[in-house]
């Protein structure tokens, strides 16, 4: 549930980031100085940490923060929640980064 949460954010920021491009402000080049939420590639960290924890032989049940049964045959990796905070930090309107 939580991964379709994230690609869902994914979806809505690029959606967002059509939709609203002409009206952000932008500098005397014409460029948006920038980004309205993280970007989407920034995702690719969670998939650099996955990489380091495969390397490291702790997948599935030994995974930083083991495994929580949630409801009887309910489990939850901890490590999931990484994707729900990245999804929420894509459609952020807040959270504003500046291009390099």
């Amino acid at each position: 549930m939580i991964l379709s949460v994230f690609i869902t954010c994914g979806i809505a920021r690029l959606a967002r980031y059509n939709a609203t491009v002409a009206s952000l402000p932008k500098d005397s080049s014409g460029k948006i100085s920038y980004f309205e939420g993280t970007p989407i590639p920034t995702t690719m960290t969670i998939v650099a940490i996955i990489a380091y924890f495969v390397k490291e032989g702790q997948i599935d049940d030994n995974l930083p923060g083991g495994v929580i049964e949630i409801f009887p045959n309910i489990m939850l990796h901890p490590f999931v929640l990484l994707y729900a905070l990245s999804g929420i930090a894509m459609v952020s309107k807040t959270l504003k980064i500046p291009k390099l």
